[in-house]
């Protein structure tokens, strides 16, 4: 009889990646508690009588198949209020909005610790493709064995309490890898589904749809504006400045074609500032809300800069200079392209992920 190694909390969303991050957790010797959390509904209006949609229903079924006891979280409510109100309020102010970066620490993990201790779980587990490994005391994540499935990005506010409790049993694995290991316990169906993709509560969207949706009146709200060059004079009109981010040229409509594009975004005057798509390229950014798991760690050499996850990112190194308690200063050995206020950066060495904050502008 297998020894047990520990009770568990997974956080089962009803893929490929959880349901195998099960399999083998299970095959490691731990007891697993299956954890849903239900954070979005396509309706404006839910209560605790809803329907479980086609995702909770599966891990309902996939835990029962593979004897787990199974947990649903209801969290629309306070997801609605942070999560997507946060999402919002950054388009309404003129930024370009990451809403996983607040949703990880802020609610996902939080809730899957708080049912860990309920249950009495020393550990809780998701399907990421990390790993987290300590260092001098620290908990650090690093990117996982798959380049293509790399979800470090997006986690670099975690802090150590999270990480010192945090499984991760995919990271030494690829997707197909992955799949191949669902089919060898016999879970065709579980190998063969879908990617999940873009940001979880739009359903593939776009997300100018989700605004106009979510603020039924923000067309009248904001109304068309002015974008103009970066001497101030005119050149066109734009349809309201939260359905544009920098870099972007679509959908203004200029007097005359320049090729020139968003460089910066002016909310409170709906006016988008435009320039040529060489003069968005910076060798320098400012970062705010920073987080790091040591803060001797910027001091480090060879520290690489992620502004985008898996996109078009800044070649060379950085050097990073603290400027207070909420803003430092990054400068690039090779510029960045088109950085939108919001966006978040992550920092490295090597794999390891050391820390990261958003940007903002440089002024």
């Amino acid at each position: 009889m297998k020894e047990i190694r520990g009770r568990v909390i997974l956080g089962m969303s009803g893929g490929t990646d959880s349901s195998v991050s099960a399999m083998i957790l299970q095959d490691q010797g731990y007891e697993v508690i299956g954890v849903t959390l239900w954070f979005y509904t396509n309706t404006h209006s839910y209560d605790e009588n809803d329907s479980y949609p086609d995702f909770i229903v599966d891990a309902q079924k996939l835990a029962h198949n593979l004897g787990l006891e199974h947990h649903v979280i209801d969290a629309r409510k306070e997801f609605r209020d942070t999560i997507i109100q946060f999402f919002l309020d950054e388009y309404l102010a003129g930024r370009t909005p990451s809403p996983c970066i607040q949703c990880n620490p802020n609610l996902k993990w939080k809730l899957l610790l708080e049912k860990a201790d309920e249950l009495n779980c020393a550990h809780i587990a998701t399907g990421h493709y990390i790993t987290i490994e300590k260092d001098n005391e620290s908990y650090y994540i690093h990117k996982g064995k798959d380049p293509a499935k790399d979800q470090s990005y997006f986690l670099w506010n975690l802090k150590q309490n999270i990480l010192s409790r945090t499984l991760t049993p995919l990271g030494k694995y690829t997707k197909p890898e992955v799949r191949q290991i669902a089919k060898s316990y016999g879970f065709e169906e579980v190998a063969k589904k879908k990617e999940s993709m873009g940001v979880c509560f739009m359903d593939r969207k776009d997300y100018r749809d989700f605004l106009k949706e979510m603020i039924p009146n923000l067309n009248e709200k904001v109304g068309k504006g002015k974008a103009v060059n970066t001497k101030g004079e005119v050149l066109g009109t734009h349809d309201g400045y939260p359905y544009y981010t920098v870099g972007q040229k679509r959908g203004i409509e200029l007097n005359e074609k320049s090729g020139l594009m968003v460089s910066r975004i002016d909310a409170n005057n709906n006016t988008l500032i435009l320039e040529k798509k060489a003069d968005l390229n910076k060798l320098q950014l400012r970062v705010s809300g920073y987080y790091f798991n040591n803060l001797e760690d910027v001091n480090q050499a060879h520290i690489t800069t992620v502004i985008r996850g898996l996109g078009l990112n800044p070649e060379g190194y950085s050097k990073i200079t603290i400027l207070n308690d909420n803003e430092l200063q990054v400068d690039l050995d090779n510029p960045a392209w088109a950085m939108a206020p919001g966006q978040p950066v992550a920092f490295y060495i090597g794999d390891k992920l050391i820390g990261g904050g958003f940007a903002e502008y440089n002024d």
